[in-house]
């Protein structure tokens, strides 16, 4: 088996292919295929799969191509839809055996239909835990999916199956959601790159359970391809229950414009969270890098206090939805974990919510008053590197550290979900453990397009790696 294969190019090398004439969207549509089949059945990253359908869509990809009627940046893209998005066609299953498999979907989530429209080739739906809940990647509809750089070892979640599939080429635009960290999780887990975008940017339809809490965004294998995804979903919808303002400015003019200059606010960590020494010394690593191509760096201290418990009571009480309505004799269906979930969140009060959402505001503050001072702040995505198979908890790595819930091991993403900031995560190498480690960028409101440039100046220098694919097939 090969693996100097046309899946492996990115999406941005496809369009320049096909562009050329050296190949179509049909032969890129096979190879993908045949690298869906080599590699899936060990990562269980597919909910679905529609390759005949999709099959059709390089087809007409290819004579459009030939003809020079290119329908833009998405035109013959292999493109993957988490399962928690609705797509024509389709049951939307969310992980969860308590949803309707005869059920199908009569109208794409903007994400998708906006990859739809613009030709992208829709191969299937990607797995996630039991609607989003967690920040691993069990879930009872489909069981465990597996990391590629080590398969005893989780992709993270909620976004699992996204991650997975961007990691090994399985699919070049790869749509994910985030109400706690679930693209940057697994991104950082698996060694891809993401950007959950300032809040509504992409719009959500139909509205979800996470409310002000909920983003969504593109799992790449590469920062270029982020951008070319963004120029294709970042549209208004007039669906949307919050929307977004019409910016037409270019995702991908500027990309390549470097960081010199740039104010970057360095964060070891925040509110006194423990690091592992093998993230601490990459992200050292990484900021040393940015120095060298031109950025300012200065160290800070985030001193905060975590507004863990604010922050559960909200999780709890929006993921309590999803069950509330579900007979408490048919719980037994559904995840443990979600199940405690669902029963915090009922027992709490209206008051109990609204005293947590003045989290948001303190948090805000924060942000907005470093990021007025620094264009960029980098932190951690991830305190360790992935978790082992089927483990919800991370082992601490310090003496008294207190591992009690999956929001423990993650808390550089979950508080920008409270202040509706972009994020990006990029891998910037591995582990001791031969595990990729992360680096998160936070950046202004609506400043997506200046994070996204700040990650392409480290990806040209540092080029993100694929793991070994004759491992996993």
């Amino acid at each position: 088996m090969t693996h100097e294969s046309l899946a492996d190019l990115s999406a941005a090398e496809m369009t320049a292919g096909y562009r050329r004439k050296e190949f179509t969207p049909l032969d890129v549509f096979e190879a993908t295929a045949a690298r869906i089949d080599e590699v899936n059945p060990a990562l269980n990253a597919f909910v679905l799969l529609d390759l005949e359908s999709a099959k059709k869509a390089a087809e007409e990809s290819t004579t459009r191509w030939a003809g020079g009627e290119s329908l833009g940046l998405a035109d013959g893209i292999p493109t993957t839809v988490k399962d928690t998005m609705d797509l024509v066609g389709w049951p939307t299953r969310k992980g969860s055996l308590q949803t309707d498999p005869h059920k199908i979907a009569k109208e794409d989530a903007p994400m998708a239909r906006r990859l739809r429209e613009g030709g992208a080739l829709i191969l299937g739906k990607t797995t996630a835990p039991e609607f989003g809940w967690q920040g691993t990647s069990y879930s009872p509809l489909t069981g465990l999916t597996r990391n590629p750089w080590d398969l005893n070892r989780t992709t993270g979640g909620s976004s699992a199956g996204a991650a997975a599939a961007a990691a090994t080429g399985m699919g070049k635009f790869n749509t994910g959601s985030d109400g706690a960290g679930s693209v940057r999780i697994p991104a950082a887990f698996t060694g891809v790159f993401t950007i959950k975008p300032t809040f509504s940017v992409i719009p959500i339809h139909p509205p979800s359970t996470g409310g002000l809490l909920s983003y969504v965004g593109p799992i790449t294998q590469t920062v270029t391809d982020a951008a070319h995804a963004m120029s294709v979903v970042a549209q208004p919808d007039p669906r949307a229950t919050f929307q977004s303002r019409l910016d037409e400015r270019s995702w991908i003019d500027g990309l390549e414009a470097g960081i010199e200059g740039l104010k970057v606010a360095y964060a070891p960590t925040w509110s006194g969270f423990p690091v592992h020494p093998d993230v601490a010394e990459r992200l050292e690593d990484a900021v040393d890098a940015l120095e060298r191509i031109g950025a300012d760096v200065t160290s800070i201290s985030l001193d905060f206090t975590l507004p863990h418990f604010e922050f559960m009571a909200i999780w709890d009480s929006m993921l309590a939805q999803t069950l509330r309505h579900i007979p408490e004799n048919e719980w037994s269906k559904s995840d443990p974990g979600l199940v405690a979930t669902t029963r915090r969140g009922l027992a709490l009060s209206a008051s109990d919510v609204i005293d947590a959402e003045r989290a948001r505001p303190m948090l805000m503050a924060i942000f907005q008053g470093l990021l007025s001072e620094y264009d960029v702040i980098v932190t951690p995505t991830m305190p360790t590197t992935a978790l082992p198979i089927g483990q919800a908890l991370a082992e601490p790595w310090v003496e008294g550290q207190r591992m009690e819930h999956w929001m423990d091991w993650c808390p550089f993403t979950w508080p920008l979900n409270l202040t509706q900031h972009p994020a990006t995560s990029i891998p910037i190498g591995f582990g001791s453990d031969g595990l990729p480690v992360a680096m998160q960028m936070i950046g202004r409101h609506y400043d997506d397009r200046l994070l996204l440039r700040a990650a392409r100046a480290y990806e040209r220098e540092h080029p993100f790696a694929m793991p070994d694919l004759n491992v996993i097939a």
